[in-house]
């Protein structure tokens, strides 16, 4: 007599040549996220002697994507449920597509400002449509573990890219060939896209979509971002008016937050201290990292000569120290409290932060190389113990919110710290770096606080 089959046995999935090719369609989401967040480091020496832009607005050209991506990133999950994830997949990658030949036929600022936002909400439209798609084309256990570890893997990948194609392109075509890059890539992605499965979404009649908060978050971080860039260099007026409109809309997204019926952010979420921790954290880390890699690039072609491929190689070492520990790092977690981890983690990057003040005038192999060895095994350290801790503070339900939130709060400080270290440089040169060591400290303090003993395990 044949043993029935348990319904808690999950189907076993054969990872086959067609399911290789519909994983990794679905990973070029991350993938293009990761290149477009790195190599944007290597271009702004190149677009700022080409389109004269003054300091704060570069840093606009940089933090405009990560905004944007920020901001509309919550509501990404509910449009694909909503709209089908394909539908919704294939659609971001087509808006990140159309931002990126949208940048590289700019010819002026403002113009390359605002397609770097289209390419924002292009990814921030795609990464969780691709997630929701991964999740539900393999089943609870390893084969979901292993895919989803792939799609992790590749945004490491793609931040390592990113600086070296980058730095390859913009030496050999000048900076519009990173932005092209992404045209024919995107096409071969919507091509592909057509063998993922379809769904047809579950809009209930009548239900409106709800753009009011998420355009209200995008207007209150880009805003905000563009006021603390021109600290030091524009009027104190001016600067404080367009903070006052930042801060004013970041403010009633709160309270339409708080009213809705259906709010971005599920209630009590972001007060639990280990979605604090591991938001700020993410956040901090990220701010400190970014604002560095930002300064840095740009010094080393301006001060030193480097070269645009000089400079992504010169970064590479990061990227790979992160694709190289980052599953050892997730082992660390397993059997143990996530918050330690995530301090030690946060401790390294703080001492890589240190080490980047030497790196614009240092020699690479005393100055660079160990600050981005020592930033990447931070980052490998800290992000899937952030990821657990926000794991552990959402319900079951909220899990995708939690994921969101924390990637939201990952960019947000990312375009924060560009501002920053731009409003920095403007008030005292040099200050810059020291200022993204001092948060990467404040950050390590700040999770410790919140992680400190007496409370629930963590």
């Amino acid at each position: 007599m044949t043993a029935p089959v348990s319904e808690a046995t999950p189907p076993r999935v054969a990872f086959d040549r067609p399911t290789w090719i519909r994983l990794l369609v679905l990973c070029a989401a991350v993938l293009f996220e990761g290149m477009s967040l790195s190599g944007i480091s290597i271009q702004l020496a190149d677009i700022q002697r080409d389109l004269e832009l003054p300091a704060d607005r570069l840093q606009l050209v940089a933090s405009a994507f990560l905004a944007t991506y920020a901001g509309f990133l919550p509501a990404g999950g509910r449009f694909a449920d909503r709209w089908g994830r394909r539908r919704m997949f294939r659609t971001g990658v087509a808006v990140f597509g159309a931002g990126s030949l949208a940048a590289a036929l700019a010819q002026e600022s403002l113009l390359l400002v605002v397609a770097r936002a289209v390419q924002g909400l292009g990814a921030a439209a795609t990464a969780p449509a691709a997630v929701a798609l991964i999740v539900t084309a393999f089943p609870e256990g390893a084969a979901r573990n292993r895919a989803l570890g792939v799609f992790s893997a590749m945004g490491a990948a793609g931040f390592s890219l990113g600086v070296v194609l980058g730095g390859l392109l913009t030496a050999g075509t000048g900076w519009r060939g990173g932005f092209l890059l992404y045209v024919p890539l995107s096409l071969l992605v919507l091509v592909l896209a057509r063998r993922l499965p379809a769904d047809s979404g579950h809009a209930a009649p009548g239900e409106r979509t709800g753009w009011a908060q998420p355009a209200l978050l995008v207007a209150g971080l880009i805003t905000t971002v563009y006021a603390v860039g021109r600290v030091g260099s524009g009027s104190l007026p001016a600067v404080a008016a367009v903070a006052a409109a930042g801060v004013s809309a970041l403010v009633v997204f709160a309270i339409v937050q708080s009213r809705s019926r259906r709010p971005l952010l599920p209630p009590g979420l972001a007060t639990d201290r280990r979605m604090l921790a591991a938001s700020l954290g993410l956040g901090g880390g990220f701010a400190a990292v970014t604002g560095a890699m930002f300064l840095v690039a740009t010094a080393l072609q301006d001060e030193r000569g480097w070269s645009a491929l000089d400079t992504g190689l010169g970064f590479l070492p990061q990227g790979l120290a992160v694709a190289a520990l980052s599953t050892a790092a997730a082992g660390l977690a397993n059997g143990r409290p996530p918050a330690r981890p995530l301090l030690a983690g946060l401790a390294v990057l703080a001492l890589g932060q240190l080490l980047y003040v030497t790196a614009p005038t240092g020699a690479y192999l005393t100055g660079l190389l160990p600050a981005a060895l020592l930033v990447g095994a931070g980052i490998a350290l800290a992000y899937p113990a952030a990821a657990l801790l926000a794991s552990a503070a959402a319900t079951a339900r909220d899990q995708g919110a939690a994921s969101g939130l924390l990637t939201t709060c990952q960019q947000a400080g990312s375009a924060l710290g560009v501002a920053a270290v731009t409003a920095l440089e403007s008030s005292a040169a040099g200050s810059g770096l020291w200022g993204c060591f001092g948060c990467a400290l404040v950050t390590c303090a700040g999770c410790a606080l919140l992680l400190r003993r007496g409370g629930p395990k963590v």
